[in-house]
């Protein structure tokens, strides 16, 4: 009996599925990443109470040096002067009188330098601020 010669097969992975995964990674990782409005590192003041930034707030932040840089919460922040402070504030008083202003300042800035900014903020009738601080760590005794 005559055996006739077999047909190899040629290995081969099967990539019709690839698209779909590479869409599924694509919309995973556009729906868990978080954007940041300002993302300066300080060494901020420490507080009992930390409370939460609502989102979309604006941003005011103040760098050990007195560097000022302001966002209204939709874009990046930007650098500023510190005599523009008071018509950052009034163009976003404009826009919504209730808008939330979130205070990023380094805990070695004077406080001359934040009254200041108060002030502006102030005269701007700004409502709605909040100082953005690092929760103190409790250190419980022992006896």
């Amino acid at each position: 009996m005559k055996i006739g010669k077999t047909k190899t097969v040629d290995a081969n992975i099967p990539t019709a599925s690839m698209a779909d995964i590479a869409f599924l990674l694509i919309v995973f990782f556009m729906i868990t990443t978080v954007f940041q409005v300002d993302k300066t590192v300080l060494v901020l003041p420490r507080s009992d109470v930390r409370s939460e930034v609502v989102k979309g707030s604006a941003f005011i932040v103040v760098t050990e040096g007195g560097f000022l840089k302001v966002s209204d919460g939709k874009e990046d922040t930007h650098p500023i002067d510190q005599t523009d402070v008071l018509s950052f504030a009034v163009d976003l008083m404009s826009k919504n009188p209730e808008q939330p202003i979130v205070l990023k300042v380094d805990q070695n800035v004077k406080w001359h330098t934040v009254d200041q900014i108060l002030d502006q903020l102030g005269q701007a009738h700004a409502k709605n601020l909040q100082f953005l601080t690092d929760l103190k760590v409790k250190q419980e005794k022992f006896e």
